[in-house]
């Protein structure tokens, strides 16, 4: 009788777990739940092409009974859309910065070096630090933006045949220059990497173009 009950009891240990040799410690370890780090550490954002200013910045938490209040933090500065801002804890203090642009091939407009381009002899351009300057003596018949994407064109008179001529800038925010020949005239297109208010001066032979 002695005899069966230890078998007895040897059975229902077995089948108490899988592994009945295993050491205890090792079974509390596979066991044991992770703790979730729920603390804010940082988080990343980025506006649409058309800001310009930063006006104020609003904060939504919820407070120890549940309910949300919110807090607006008035700011009203310039910005470029292209850099991304992190809203991020710093020395126990939450701070907002602006980052450098996310995409690698955008550069600094301080850093930007003028790149010029011509075509035929009878047109030239020079692109940096956010304007873009067409020098030609031929007369401009109008000039007009257009979007999807964002383009800037400018129609001059002159009677020649071309083929479809394209610059690739990649200065930005001008993406690339495209010269089309049409009947008497031909088309400048200036294609932006978003959505901008352009103004021209013109000076002698010159169309300044200057964008915010």
């Amino acid at each position: 009788m002695r005899v069966a009950f230890v078998f007895l009891l040897l059975g229902v240990l077995c089948f108490g777990r899988d592994n009945p040799f295993a050491p205890v410690e090792n079974i509390a370890k596979f066991t044991q739940i992770k703790k979730r780090d729920n603390s804010f550490k940082k988080a990343q954002f980025t506006l649409p092409d058309s800001s310009r200013i930063l006006k104020k910045m609003i904060v939504v938490y919820q407070n120890l009974d549940g309910s949300l209040t919110q807090k607006s933090i008035n700011i009203d500065k310039k910005i470029d859309w292209h850099n991304a801002f992190v809203l991020k804890y710093k020395n126990t203090t939450l701070h907002v910065e602006s980052k450098m642009p996310i995409k690698p091939t955008q550069m600094s407009m301080a850093a930007q070096k003028i790149k010029s381009y011509s075509f035929k002899g009878f047109i030239k351009f020079k692109v940096g630090n956010k304007r873009l300057v067409i020098s030609t003596k031929d007369s401009k018949i109008r000039d007009f933006l257009v979007s999807n994407p964002y383009k800037i064109v400018f129609d001059f008179r002159r009677d020649t045949n071309f083929l479809t001529k394209t610059f690739k800038v990649n200065t930005p925010p001008f993406v690339s220059i495209v010269l089309g020949n049409h009947d008497k005239y031909y088309r400048v297109a200036i294609e932006l990497d978003g959505q901008y208010i352009y103004k021209t001066e013109k000076k002698q032979d010159e169309f300044i173009i200057t964008l915010r």
